[in-house]
């Protein structure tokens, strides 16, 4: 990777990141090269080279990038661009920053850094890719251009870098990739996604693994074990499985290789061995072949899965891919669409978190809250956020302290509550995107 050859002298670095989760692995993976190789990473105000790391899955976050690098180079600052606008659109980057511009793919980080060794993380949570690319061919993406094909990390060292990261204090571990239910598919005989967490799951430690995204058509073929492997305490029972479209026709010109039955057959074979579980799902509305028919069966499959968690996007024209070439419905079509389709999510969600209202449950902190207070995660990976307390907290005579690890003996728990450590929560108010609870 030429990121870290370019720089002998030592440098202040810092970075920005725009998009997946992956990409986040992919700025630890930098972070952590950067500070072995004697460099600083630092807040902006006192950087000598801004990284940015890129996202361009939907137009809307290209204008973003595009918005922040015009700013930066405004400021007169050096400017590094890293991520899938890097490789998929490097002419973009090079007409705002200049031909000169230092450009690093997903691809180069894969290939300097695919051991997973020595990543960097915040906080308790631990971020730890295992595999760059895909086996699809969705015909809307433009993440295919900028990853690739699949290749999976060796799972050996995956498991290193889970050992690493539990003993320099991580207490969620999120495994990521573009399709983390297709891990190994490209190598014969190498271990699949259920025996990679099988054998992760047996490091020794306290923490918890958040299994990233896995689609419809790799999942089934892997159900049985997958659902076998997810039955460990370790795990939380989180299924990202994106569906996309309840159309047969249209998920056929999305060439997502699945039909809607199929995703339905997951989603029951989930909740039917993980009664209480989260299902997030992924829905593009106004995909330009969708007629209005094509959109009540989305409509319809939401309401009858009912999932706790849905990410809705609008579609937007890649440029490069098929879709690009097909006629796009008007934006105000597609935001009716999508306020209607919102208006649903809201409504199923909101009742599925009330029936958790009163409900004691273990919840293990994970980070501090933007306005105050702390986040944590219960075992189906739900966002329960704590106020700070300000005063000591009391309950049926005892002091608050937590209920495994991270405890500092029987004081008081005041203002933050200690990252790292499991607290007994009642849930005291449902929010559509959340829960609202106290120790």
């Amino acid at each position: 990777m030429p990121l870290i050859n370019t720089y002998i002298k030592p440098k202040k670095f810092y970075f920005e990141t725009f998009g997946c989760t992956a990409n986040v692995g992919d700025t630890m993976k930098m972070r952590a090269a950067l500070r072995n190789n004697g460099h600083e990473i630092v807040e902006e105000s006192k950087a000598d080279v801004v990284i940015v790391n890129t996202c361009t899955v939907t137009k809307r976050t290209e204008l973003n990038v595009i918005k922040r690098l015009k700013e930066l180079k405004d400021e007169s600052k050096e400017v590094v661009v890293a991520g899938c606008m890097a490789a998929a659109q490097p002419g973009l980057v090079k007409s705002i920053l200049g031909e000169d511009v230092t450009l690093i793919t997903p691809r180069d980080i894969c290939d300097s850094y695919s051991e997973n060794q020595g990543l960097d993380f915040d906080g308790v949570v631990g971020i730890i890719p295992i595999a760059v690319g895909c086996v699809g061919k969705c015909s809307y993406c433009i993440v295919k251009q900028a990853k690739g094909d699949l290749r999976s990390y060796k799972p050996e060292k995956i498991c290193e870098a889970v050992k690493s990261a539990v003993e320099r204090g991580a207490k969620e571990i999120r495994i990521t990739s573009q399709d983390c239910s297709a891990y190994g598919w490209e190598k014969l005989g190498t271990l699949k996604l259920p025996e990679l967490l099988e054998v992760a799951t047996s490091v020794e430690g306290d923490f918890r693994i958040r299994v990233g995204m896995m689609n419809p058509f790799t999942v089934i073929r892997i159900l049985d074990e997958l659902l076998e492997a997810f039955d460990s305490e370790k795990i939380f029972k989180f299924f990202h499985v994106p569906v996309q479209s309840g159309s047969d026709k249209v998920l056929r010109e999305m060439r997502r290789d699945y039909k809607a039955a199929d995703f339905v057959e997951i989603v029951k074979s989930i909740r039917k061995r993980f009664e209480y579980s989260t299902l997030c799902t992924d829905f593009i509305i106004g995909f330009p072949t969708e007629t209005e028919e094509d959109f009540i069966s989305s409509l319809n499959l939401l309401d009858e899965v009912k999932p706790e968690k849905v990410n809705i996007t609008r579609f937007s024209p890649r440029p490069g891919t098929e879709a690009s070439n097909l006629k796009d419905l008007l934006e105000r079509e597609k935001k009716r669409r999508s306020r209607i389709f919102s208006s649903l999510y809201r409504t199923i969600v909101l009742e599925k978190n009330k029936e958790l209202e009163g409900k004691e449950l273990p919840v293990l902190i994970t980070e501090k809250g933007k306005k105050g207070g702390v986040i944590g995660r219960d075992s189906a990976y739900r966002m329960i956020v704590l106020k700070t307390l300000t005063e000591p907290f009391r309950l049926a005579g005892t002091r608050a302290e937590p209920a495994i690890s991270g405890s500092t003996g029987r004081s008081p728990v005041y203002n933050d509550l200690p990252l790292g450590a499991t607290y007994m929560v009642r849930v005291k108010e449902a929010k559509s995107t959340y829960l609202m609870g106290e120790v």
